[in-house]
């Protein structure tokens, strides 16, 4: 309709308005309680979160600006997924451009805050990949795609949503926490088909003075508009996280990454090679000695027992 345009030209300004409010606030200690932050620093491997149990998923937790991989690290602990591993990684320590230059821990710079300020496209692009590989490489160790959910907090978040909606295989979620939208003005070109098929969960502090609630409602309009399954929940918080927020979250993750690996298809014989490692890779269970399919079907078979 005739409203529209002026919609999306709200939706800019809050994005570039909450910029600034995101770099001044997020450097204000008082803002995120203790537990939940960490501290600046070097780029180093991602925390590991290891399971208790078999491992048979993964969810990777990008944290926000000028935190690190370890404020998040209690918050994993305590949902209690024993069959989960979670990855929290560390972004880079990176100059912000309208934190007059000096540098902190950033999955990408914040240029400007006028409407039509440019995003760091090339950050974020990097960042991206980086979420890609991590997907990648957990495929390579036995963990398919759609055992992976990906997510974060605050700029993490921003960075979670672009990386799953512009990736080329469903993953089995998406979690945003007081977040947002990343290259807003091409996610519409970029997003793909297995994007769109991604379940998406975003949670909202209605106190939040970092990313106003609006901003939030907002963007998650636009991530609906692409087609994309969301839940979107509000909570009296503010730029942090609540016990309320974690349970649902939990709730979440449990619902798209059970515990119990997919079924295995009664028809075995008409899978190939492939599919059948595969599936004995969503069960943790070693192929590497097995040289003809037969070989195989009987080692699939056996996850039935």
């Amino acid at each position: 309709g005739q409203g529209q345009p002026q919609r999306l030209c709200e939706i800019v300004s809050y994005l570039s308005f909450t910029s600034l409010l995101l770099v001044v606030a997020t450097c204000s200690a008082s803002t995120v309680p203790q537990n939940l932050r960490g501290g600046g620093g070097r780029m180093s491997a991602p925390v590991v979160v290891s399971p208790s149990a078999k491992h048979t998923a993964t969810v990777i937790w990008l944290h926000g600006l000028g935190d690190n991989g370890s404020g998040w690290s209690d918050v994993a602990h305590q949902l209690n997924l024993p069959w989960v591993k979670f990855l929290l990684p560390n972004a880079p320590s990176r100059p912000v451009t309208i934190n007059m230059g000096a540098s902190m821990p950033a999955w990408a710079d914040i240029k400007g805050l006028s409407p039509d300020a440019p995003e760091d496209e090339e950050g974020t692009m990097k960042t991206r990949k980086y979420i890609h590989d991590l997907i990648a490489e957990e495929g390579k160790n036995g963990i398919p795609a759609d055992r992976i959910m990906v997510g974060g907090f605050s700029q993490g978040a921003a960075m979670a949503c672009f990386a799953v909606l512009t990736h080329e295989a469903r993953l089995a979620g998406c979690f945003v926490l007081s977040g947002y939208l990343a290259m807003r003005t091409k996610i519409a070109k970029l997003v793909t088909e297995q994007g769109r098929a991604t379940p998406f969960f975003q949670a909202h502090g209605v106190q939040d003075p970092v990313v106003p609630f609006m901003f939030g409602q907002l963007s998650s309009n636009v991530i609906q508009s692409l087609g994309v399954n969301m839940n979107f929940k509000q909570y009296n918080m503010d730029h942090s996280s609540c016990m309320e927020e974690l349970r649902d979250l939990k709730d979440f993750i449990s619902s798209h990454l059970p515990d119990t690996p997919p079924p295995i298809p009664d028809d075995l014989d008409s899978l190939s090679a492939k599919e059948l490692k595969q599936i004995l890779k969503a069960h943790n269970i070693d192929s590497s000695d097995c040289f003809e399919k037969e070989d195989l079907i009987r080692k699939v078979q056996s996850c039935r027992k």
